[in-house]
């Protein structure tokens, strides 16, 4: 989203804002920027792997 400049749907802002706010809370912060890192350089296929793969798992 953010390689291509697309914001944050208004609609979607406070959803991923408190999802983003609980997974800080869970983590140090060293462990939130190496996985929001992560996150950030996979492409659109390998996140759509990744968050197919977890639904899968739950």
């Amino acid at each position: 989203r953010k390689t291509i400049g697309v914001p944050i749907a208004p609609v979607d802002r406070a959803n991923h804002e408190r999802c983003a706010t609980a997974v800080r809370a869970g983590l140090a912060d060293a462990e939130f920027a190496a996985a929001w890192a992560e996150g950030r350089a996979m492409t659109l296929e390998e996140a759509v792997v990744c968050a197919l793969g977890e639904a899968a798992d739950e």
